[in-house]
């Protein structure tokens, strides 16, 4: 499974939310996935480890509408293994032939507690395990995928847990603030952010760029673009000024820029393409 900068299908956390996903209804005919819950130890950092699977009997699939929220996952393959951060534009992903992929999806800002350099330095790219896993050379690699699922999935588990850190409250305090980013609508600004946690502007945005390279801005626009994704995806016949507005849009060509700027195509073209996916 790769692309022209060969990385790695995402998929969101615990319960499947696919806002992250343009085309869920495709990537669900095509791949198999599936996840597993982290022991107690390693849930303040791992939100899940997932399993990928594809095969050549469901025929070529390109995933081309793939937005990724701010997570970093750790993934072992046949074709290729990696540290990948967040890419911040759409991404382009294809499956052929068969294969498999296990990953570790880790909890937004965690990997901050494992990666020495700076969150930002991963931003829109793939690194080498090797930079924060030691065992993860060719041959490291080469015996987990060697197991068979389960016990591939376990070896990892103890390979994260012996390279446990110490809890970081910070970690939590991102995790809670984009929970209630994700669920509560007054929160649309920087601004009432900080009001409703008591932070500074500035502050927020700092650790934001700390633990995830990204600014708490950013966090808030793609939410926004995922929201109205969703939303496009789910309704017959959309009203974009009222989507704009509701999604705390100034007007209704604002939101027509920035959704065309971040997907490439406007509102409209987004649900167009859907239509014709859905009738072929």
């Amino acid at each position: 499974m790769t692309d022209g900068s060969k990385a790695v299908f995402q998929k969101p956390a615990e319960v499947y939310e696919p806002r992250g996903r343009l085309d869920p209804a495709g990537f669900e005919r095509h791949v198999q996935f599936r996840t597993v819950q982290p022991p107690a130890d390693l849930g303040p950092f791992v939100e899940h480890f997932w399993l990928i699977r594809w095969d050549s009997a469901l025929g070529h699939y390109n995933s081309d509408e793939v937005m990724h929220r701010p997570y970093v996952d750790v993934f072992l393959s046949a074709q290729e293994s990696g540290i990948q951060g967040t890419f911040r534009g759409k991404r382009t992903y294809s499956a052929a032939g068969s294969g498999r992929i296990l990953g570790v999806r880790f909890r937004p800002g965690a990997f901050h507690a494992f990666w020495t350099g700076k969150m930002a330095d991963l931003q829109d790219k793939v690194v080498s395990l090797t930079k924060v896993f030691p065992w993860a050379d060719a041959a490291g690699i080469a015996a987990i995928l060697a197991k068979d699922d389960d016990a591939a999935l376990a070896e990892m588990t103890r390979c994260l847990q012996a390279a446990l850190p110490e809890p970081d409250a910070n970690i939590a305090l991102v995790n809670t603030i984009i929970a209630a980013i994700e669920t509560d609508e007054a929160l649309q600004t920087v601004a009432a952010v900080a009001a409703a946690y008591g932070k500074s502007e500035r502050w927020l945005q700092q650790i934001f760029r700390d633990y995830l390279g990204i600014g708490l801005k950013w966090l808030l626009q793609r939410h926004r673009l995922l929201a109205a994704a969703q939303q496009i995806r789910e309704g017959d016949t959309p009203d974009w000024a009222d989507m704009a507005y509701a999604l705390g849009y100034s007007s209704q060509q604002h939101f027509i820029t920035d959704f065309k700027t971040v997907l490439g195509s406007t509102p409209l073209q987004y649900k167009k393409t859907l239509t014709e996916k859905t009738a072929y």
